[in-house]
C-alpha cells in the first residue's frame, strides 16, 4: 500500500516551455522596472534643468514624480509578491517530492 500514498506525490514533469514562461515573466517584470527607473530619471533631470535655469522649484513640481514613484512601488511590490508566492508553491512541491522519493 505505500505505493498508493506515494502516487499522489509523483513528481510533475516540467518542460522547457514552462521554464520559458517563468523567465519571460521575469524578463517583462525587469523591462517594466527599467522603464520605470528611466521615467523617474528623466523627471529628476527635468527638475534639475529647471532649477539650473532659475525656476524656483516648489512642492507641486514633485507631484508627477511622486505619482510615478507610488505607481512603480505598487507595481514592484505586486510583482514581488507574485514571485514569492510562486517560489513558495514550487518549494512546497519540491519538498513533498523529496519526501515521496525517500519513502
Amino acid at each position: 500500500m505505500p505505493n498508493q500514498s506515494n502516487s499522489k506525490n509523483t513528481p510533475k514533469t516540467y518542460s522547457a516551455r514552462h521554464l520559458h514562461d517563468a523567465h519571460s515573466l521575469a524578463t517583462n517584470d525587469m523591462r517594466w522596472m527599467n522603464a520605470a527607473l528611466d521615467s523617474v530619471r528623466k523627471e529628476v533631470e527635468r527638475l534639475q534643468e529647471a532649477a539650473k535655469d532659475g525656476t524656483q522649484i516648489r512642492e507641486y513640481h514633485f507631484n508627477k514624480l511622486n505619482t510615478h514613484l507610488d505607481m512603480y512601488a505598487y507595481l514592484a511590490n505586486d510583482r514581488l509578491n507574485s514571485h514569492v508566492e510562486e517560489s513558495e508553491k514550487y518549494e512546497k512541491e519540491w519538498e513533498a517530492n523529496k519526501k515521496a522519493v525517500s519513502l
